[in-house]
């Protein structure tokens, strides 16, 4: 499968039934499969190689795939969208440093809290539905609709959220509101995650205004560090999701404004 079709499976931009025909794309990031999933590939992984790293053929095997399937590809696109994967070079895989935490029993539930708020659709679900009661299925799809996710995928992204938000712990108190689990604190655009993994408030990597978006603070800090690995395709997804973001926070001109 090619960079752009693994990008496509990252973000959900498939169509209804799977197919290659005509496709509404979405233009926000999201996964196509829920944090379950990826939580069962990460789990996989430690239990055979622990720290170390797999062929994508091992991987495969392990998830019970083959590793030319699109379904395997959704589940490792999905896993590093979640941020617990990573691909040294091209058909390797290994834990990232959240991975590894996820996977632990003593760190999971605050790394399953990252992992669940560094998906851009989640992260901005959680900014708008904190503190008040999550609406009905239909209202979820329509609000999600308009931050941009296709029209035939909304369906489909509200599932994963929502099963996502459950692995989390996010419905602990009910189903019909997001609380964060209090193994975390989430301050604004920071989630403080104890000794997790080095996570650094949004933003702080990087000198940026203080009015930048949340979001685009997240995405730039993200970016590995100078000098590393950092594999085309996830150089893509990475850019495709900074261009929704664009779309989402700024204006195309002042002719909306009052």
């Amino acid at each position: 499968m090619s960079d752009e079709a693994e990008t496509d499976a990252a973000t959900a931009m498939v169509d209804e039934n799977g197919g290659a025909g005509e496709r509404e794309r979405s233009t926000i990031g999201f996964p196509y499969m829920n944090l379950a999933d990826a939580m069962e590939m990460a789990k996989a992984l430690h239990e055979n190689v622990g720290v170390g790293e797999c062929s994508e053929d091992q991987l495969a095997a392990w998830m019970n795939l083959s590793p030319r399937s699109s379904g395997f590809r959704v589940r490792t696109a999905t896993t590093k969208m979640f941020g617990l994967l990573e691909s040294p070079s091209p058909g390797q895989f290994t834990l990232s440093p959240l991975g590894r935490a996820a996977v632990d029993p003593t760190r999971s539930a605050k790394a399953k809290v990252e992992a669940f708020l560094s998906v851009p659709l989640y992260r901005l679900v959680y900014d708008n539905y904190k503190g008040g009661v999550v609406p009905p299925p239909a209202a979820v799809e329509r609000d999600i609709k308009s931050w941009g996710v296709a029209a035939k995928q909304t369906a489909r992204a509200r599932q994963a959220l929502e099963r996502s938000a459950e692995e989390a712990g996010f419905f602990a108190n009910g189903r019909n509101r997001l609380v964060i689990p209090a193994v975390a604190n989430y301050k604004g655009a920071e989630v403080v995650v104890g000794d997790l993994v080095p996570v650094k408030p949004l933003g702080e990597m990087v000198a940026l205004p203080p009015d930048v978006d949340p979001i685009i603070r997240g995405l730039i800090a993200r970016l590995p560090p100078s000098g590393s690995i950092w594999p085309s395709n996830e150089r893509e997804l990475w850019l495709n999701i900074l261009k929704s973001s664009f779309q989402l926070v700024y204006k195309d001109s002042e002719s909306t404004a009052n």
